[in-house]
């Protein structure tokens, strides 16, 4: 007679392989549906282009350090000094995540299942305070409605802080596109492809000196009265909020910093 004790652990290794195999299965479908390429979105599902007054960017900040330099120390921050970035700063970000997107899904953007960057700037070199669309194929900002700035600004976001960032980058996506193209599947696909964007602003901004932390983003309520965001052909997905780093304080005279040996 075999014990309790001896089957447990040969069930739960059984139960580990079955999960394990209907993970893959699930994985496998989901690519051979991608692989299907559905048809293109309908035009009436497109949204029309913003209207406004136009910012051209510079070309984009040269990073001063290597990806391999700064992952070690990647970590998210809350707090930002005052100071301002670089409108080319700015555009390296931008460009960072829109790139991200066109070459890992450049088949959904050709489709018409697009994300759009926008820009919640505050102290940007160059940029007005606003929230400003971006237009990467003419590296332009298109504004589309004045932010409030100073301790106003924090009724924007959930957690304050971030309206001490110098800028928020706020993706956003055509959750109506999405479905129709791939039903349920595409809402996963539209935050996968914004985690994507989010991230690869964020390591850029590490590249370039600066700091931030990727989050949920402006409320919703902001981006449905100055975008137009209405959750569906225009959805709010994921946000990276980025500035410079606070000063590092000095140490109280009379205490060493030094944590070596006596």
């Amino acid at each position: 007679m075999t014990s309790t004790t001896e089957t447990r652990p040969a069930r739960d290794e059984t139960d580990r392989a079955r999960l394990l195999e209907q993970l893959l299965a699930d994985t496998l479908l989901d690519a051979e549906a991608a692989a299907r390429l559905p048809a293109p979105v309908p035009g009436h599902l497109r949204r029309p282009p913003d209207d406004g007054p136009l910012t051209r960017l510079p070309l984009p900040a040269s990073p001063r350090a290597g990806l391999a330099d700064v992952l070690p120390e990647r970590g998210a921050a809350h707090d930002f000094a005052p100071a301002a970035i670089s409108g080319a700063e700015l555009s390296a970000l931008l460009a960072a995540a829109d790139r991200m997107d066109a070459r890992g899904w450049a088949a959904e953007r050709e489709a018409g299942v697009d994300l759009e960057l926008y820009c919640a700037a505050w102290r940007v070199t160059g940029v007005d305070i606003g929230l400003h669309r971006y237009l990467p194929d003419r590296s332009q900002l298109c504004r589309v409605a004045s932010l409030p700035d100073g301790p106003q600004a924090e009724e924007l976001v959930l957690q304050r802080e971030f309206a001490q960032a110098a800028a928020l980058v706020v993706i956003t996506g055509n959750l109506a596109a999405a479905l129709e193209r791939h039903g349920g599947h595409g809402h996963r696909l539209l935050l996968t492809r914004a985690g994507a964007a989010g991230h690869a602003a964020w390591l850029t901004a590490l590249r370039l000196g600066l700091v931030g932390t990727v989050f949920a983003g402006l409320l919703p309520h902001v981006l449905r009265e100055r975008a137009s965001a209405d959750g569906y052909h225009r959805a709010a997905l994921f946000a990276f909020a980025v500035g410079r780093p606070p000063a590092t304080e000095p140490a109280p005279p009379g205490r060493s910093t030094d944590l070596g040996p006596a």
